[in-house]
């Protein structure tokens, strides 16, 4: 497990799994952590209610939802993926 931290504290923050989460994949890695320099926030995370009901998503595929988005951070994530982490620092805004 390889954590990208953030540098500022807060009681709620949590660790999260960058596979677990919904993201902008277009997103354009952050340059500053791309450099090396440290995460300063925690990423935002909304939390979702997963459906009990299995649906299907385009062409019949079984849409998989997941139990969290990332609100504000996409660009942090984007980069921590590049960078070879497998999880994040982050909280969640609707708890």
């Amino acid at each position: 497990m390889k954590t990208l931290k953030a540098k500022k504290s807060y009681l709620n923050k949590q660790t999260f799994r960058i596979s677990d989460l919904i993201f902008i994949r277009t997103a354009i890695p952050l340059e500053e952590i791309m450099k090396g320099e440290n995460m300063i926030e925690p990423i935002q995370i909304v939390k979702h209610t997963i459906n009990d009901v299995s649906r299907m998503g385009a062409n019949g595929t079984p849409y998989i939802e997941k139990s969290y988005s990332v609100f504000k951070g996409s660009q942090r994530v984007k980069a921590a993926l590049q960078l070879g982490y497998t999880h994040i620092e982050g909280i969640i805004i609707n708890e």
